[in-house]
């Protein structure tokens, strides 16, 4: 590839990486994406000669002033500076590629590309920023090199010499050239820059940490149907849609969360008061009641109402949604959050739920316990419901006669709370039906219409039944929202659960015993996701989805928990590397003692083997080209001008890096130095060969002899 083009595709690589860093994880507006990329594409040809750049600088620089003044009426409107100080980076770079005319002008373009990276680190925490940052590692190196060695090229043949039409001519020669730069060249740089990159890596994880993701803007949670925190709503009309998008990883055991493993509920949210085919938080919901503690940077909380048994650790990794609550499996009994460096101010939480602020990604860990409970410890628990827990057992007036009668109908063989909720759900499972289109009960009771005309609903019309029938039946019941089941990923042992995986079900009071969970949708219905499909692109999909947690893990969330844990990892894999080695070394002398004899043999024929080796090479081989040197022209020459300063050199010719040969020649000649014409036209037959392609088998013949007379007059002036 010709130099000049080589230094415009990696400047281009360099800012196609900067604008991905930027844009790829969506914090930026889609007009000012497709924008920015077709019109950056579109620079790619607008340069000279084919455009007269220099006559639209004016409306380049009246367009400027219009997207600053864009940018700043956007930014206070709106709030989000930060969005709109991304989309003016944008234009700038679109600018500046369209008007790049010399050496300032790519400079400035480079200035530009790194506001970009710097702004996406704050706006991109996907794994794109990841994978265009270790380009731009890349393509910068080589960008930055090539573009010093085109500006000391212009410097040197357009600057010092002017008024010289020839040394113009030159340059563009040297920029036309297929010689300077070649894949030695970008494999050596890429290596390097690959070196620098590991380095930098090592070093981001062993400095000690102080946060995480402290500098990350706090983005827009996301909203799923199937899944609220201000109210379930009852009725509409349409049909749910599935997403896979990934709301929560939760690494956890695999007999707990692995594929063959029962689904579990992630709890969330509850309601306590239904109303109008609603259900709501009412002011009289109790508060969860925990015990709070601290540790290391971190709040522990230990919920009072939650029976002690032996709880299962779940790590997780929460996506920023519409919602401050934390989710754990049902049933949670503690949670252990790290606290930023400003804590955010705590807020109430009520029915069980445990709710921490956050404006982004979170990871926290909990604790659940998972055991069934026993159900004739249940059956056995008859005490009252507190009053404390009378909101539980509200019903409106608007619930029909005939919900109610069937309350009693289900409910009148059983004694005990167990039976009867459990009646309740087996009836609901096995006579009522799943869908996800919805119809719109209008005036209607929305739980009557699905009891006794539809028949059909989703999981937040069997979760709702279940509450007003064993209300109805004077059992204390709660509406809870969370997720169920999720997707297990075979290569980094988590659960990932999706949006689609957005669930509702119920909870029953036991007095003396707690809240114990009860979910009457069909079983083959709830995880319509399913666990995770062994096909192709459904392995895929993991292995890239692994990807990104690894990459929030171990880059976005890394902090000093997660530091502590890697050192400890590296320090039992040293360990195990030291026993191996010790093992494997103690296996390796007791064979070479067995081997003796046949090592030493072997060890003696290589020893002789290499001398015959070394001395037929140096008694032998054909001699290279020219004077028995082996290479091109280019390389020959090269080396007997390099003989030739050596020689001069003694006698005081100066070898300044900043010097072009013929500077260097011409500052000779002005000191009236010793072979001062032959080193100027051995200076002339490098360029030649060096620049001007020329491959003439008698040029280095003549730069040998130039050499050797350099070299005999450097000695007769040094003996004189």
């Amino acid at each position: 590839m010709r130099f000049g083009l080589s230094h415009k595709v990696t400047s281009y690589a360099m800012l196609g990486c900067a604008f991905l860093a930027l844009v790829g994880g969506g914090g930026v507006g889609a007009i000012a994406t497709l924008g920015g990329t077709l019109a950056l594409i579109g620079s790619w040809w607008w340069e000279a000669p084919r455009v007269r750049v220099e006559r639209w600088t004016l409306a380049w620089n009246l367009a400027s002033l219009l997207a600053l003044a864009y940018v700043v009426l956007s930014g206070a409107a709106t709030g989000d500076f930060v969005g709109a100080g991304a989309e003016f980076l944008i234009w700038l770079a679109v600018a500046k590629a369209y008007n790049r005319r010399a050496a300032r002008d790519w400079l400035q373009l480079y200035l530009l590309c790194f506001l970009m990276l710097v702004a996406g680190s704050v706006l991109n925490a996907d794994l794109a920023y990841g994978v265009a940052f270790l380009g731009f590692v890349l393509t910068s190196t080589w960008a930055l090199i090539l573009f010093h060695l085109r500006r000391e090229m212009e410097d040197n043949f357009l600057l010092k010499h002017a008024d010289d039409r020839s040394e113009r001519v030159e340059v563009q020669r040297i920029l036309g050239s297929r010689r300077i730069v070649g894949r030695g060249f970008f494999l050596g740089t890429g290596a390097v820059s690959l070196v620098v990159f590991a380095a930098s890596a090592t070093a981001f994880l062993a400095i000690p940490r102080i946060g995480a993701g402290m500098f990350l803007s706090k983005r827009g949670g996301l909203t799923m149907a199937g899944f609220s925190d201000n109210g379930v709503k009852l009725g509409g009309h349409g049909r749910i849609k599935n997403d896979s998008t990934v709301v929560m990883r939760v690494e956890i055991a695999e007999r707990f969360g692995g594929r063959r493993a029962t689904p579990i509920h992630w709890r969330g949210v509850s309601y306590d008061q239904y109303r109008f085919g609603e259900w709501t938080r009412s002011r009289a919901a109790p508060e969860t009641k925990y015990s709070l503690g601290y540790r290391l940077g971190h709040e522990v909380r230990d919920l009072a109402e939650t029976v002690a048994a032996p709880a299962v650790q779940q790590d997780i990794w929460l996506e920023p949604l519409d919602s401050d609550v934390l989710f754990a499996a049902s049933t949670p009994a503690r949670f252990d959050i790290p606290l930023p460096i400003r804590p955010p101010r705590r807020v109430d939480a009520h029915g069980g739920e445990v709710r921490f602020p956050h404006g982004d990604k979170l990871h926290y860990q909990a604790w659940s316990d998972l055991s069934p409970p026993d159900p004739a410890h249940l059956r056995a628990l008859r005490d009252p419901v507190p009053p404390t827990l009378a909101m539980y057992l509200q019903l409106p007036t608007e619930i029909t006669a005939r919900t109610r009668a069937l309350a009693a109908e289900l409910t009148a063989p059983y004694d005990n709370t167990f039976d009867k909720a459990t009646a309740i759900a087996s009836w609901l499972e096995a006579n009522l039906g799943y869908t996800l289109t919805l119809v719109d009960p209008g005036a209607q009771e929305p739980v009557d219409f699905f009891l006794f005309d539809r028949k059909q609903g989703h999981c937040e019309y069997f979760a709702s039944a279940f509450a007003v029938l064993a209300r109805a039946a004077g059992i204390a019941t709660r509406n809870v929202n969370g997720f169920y089941g999720g997707e297990w990923n075979e290569y980094d042992g988590y659960v990932a659960v999706r949006a689609g995986d957005a669930h509702s079900w119920a909870e029953v009071y036991f007095p003396g015993h707690g809240w114990v969970t009860f979910d009457p949708t069909p079983a083959g219905e709830i995880d319509r996701l399913g666990r995770g499909s062994s096909g192709v692109l459904a392995r895929m999909g993991r292995w890239l989805d692994t990807l990104r947690f690894q990459w929030t893990k171990w880059v976005i969330e890394y902090d000093l928990h997660q530091q502590l844990a890697l050192f400890r990892g590296v320090g039992r894999a040293f360990k195990q590397a030291g026993r191996w080695v010790s093992g494997a070394a103690r296996t390796a002398k007791a064979w070479v003692v067995d081997h003796a004899v046949p090592l030493a043999i072997g060890a003696g024929a290589l020893v002789l083997a290499a001398a015959w080796w070394l001395r037929r090479r140096r008694g032998g081989g054909a001699p290279g080209w020219l004077g028995g040197r082996r290479g091109s022209p280019t390389g020959v020459v090269a080396a007997h001008y390099q003989r030739a300063l050596t020689a001069l050199g003694r006698r005081g010719l100066a070898r300044d890096p900043a010097l072009t040969g013929r500077e260097r020649a011409q500052a000779w000649r002005d000191r009236r130095g010793v072979a001062a014409a032959e080193l100027t036209e051995l200076t002339e037959l490098l360029y030649a060969v060096e620049f001007g392609g020329a491959t003439d088998p008698a040029l280095a013949s003549r730069a040998g002899a130039l050499a050797d007379a350099i070299v005999a007059a450097a000695r007769a002036s040094q003996a004189a």
